[in-house]
């Protein structure tokens, strides 16, 4: 798939075949790298979703194709009768999301494929509205908590922080924005593969989605997925601030 983005990256017909990318060449290779099965922890519940790092990727994928796009951080609060309520409200870290043009949230991490009797998304999250049996709400502080919900399965996003950090300074430095790894976790690829990992994993998304690339979905694991990634994208970060600039 090639898209033709450029300085048109506001029209409407380009701005919608971004979003195509990212929901269904992007958010699968990504699911398959950083998603995991929840956990319950000290301060409630780890959905496993790593939005930090689907943000991340999708920020640069967007931005490769021409699009603008920054990156946001809030809460989130899930809100079904099929299941107890999820959020991040007084909890740290927050979640994060992407704005691709001016649609908001791009939330390609969010999946209930490991919560059992729970409505399935139809497609990963480009924007508010109906998605499958969800309802997905934006809000920029909590008064959105006090209405009532017309829908009995409710994902609503509060937004606290637009970072405003450069794409230079980020692919430098991914920790600016992404939170580090607990000092147990195996997946640590930071350390396994060095700081180049999170600009290499971008520019293979990118690569997958224009077309130039192949799917790491086949790999036994995600460790050896993120291993061949390593491998076969050597000068990812120049590679990836060319593109932007170009």
């Amino acid at each position: 798939m090639s898209l033709d983005v450029g300085c048109d990256s506001a029209q409407p017909s380009v701005m919608s075949s971004v979003l195509k990318t990212l929901r269904q060449q992007t958010a699968p290779e990504l699911n398959f790298l950083f998603t995991i099965p929840p956990a319950e922890t000290p301060v409630g519940w780890d959905c496993g979703w790593r939005g930090h790092e689907h943000a991340f990727h999708a920020f640069f994928v967007a931005r490769m194709f021409g699009a603008a796009a920054d990156l946001r951080t809030g809460d989130f609060a899930i809100l079904s009768r099929l299941m107890p309520p999820l959020a991040t409200l007084e909890r740290e870290p927050k979640h994060a999301w992407c704005s691709v043009g001016e649609l908001t949230p791009v939330d390609l991490s969010i999946t209930f494929a490991f919560f059992q009797n729970v409505p399935q998304l139809r497609t990963a999250i480009t924007g508010e509205g109906p998605n499958g049996d969800w309802q997905v709400r934006y809000a920029e502080d909590d008064s959105i908590l006090d209405e009532g919900f017309e829908s009995d399965n409710e994902i609503v996003f509060i937004e606290r922080q637009i970072d405003a950090q450069s794409p230079a300074a980020l692919l430098e430095d991914p920790q600016r924005f992404l939170p580090p790894r607990p000092a147990a976790a195996t997946d640590n690829w930071l350390v396994i593969h060095g700081p180049e990992i999170h600009a290499q994993i971008a520019l293979h998304c990118y690569r997958c989605a224009a077309g130039g690339g192949r799917s790491i979905r086949n790999r036994a694991t995600r460790d050896d997925a993120v291993a061949w990634i390593a491998g076969n994208y050597p000068d990812a970060r120049a590679e990836i601030l060319g593109l932007i600039k170009a």
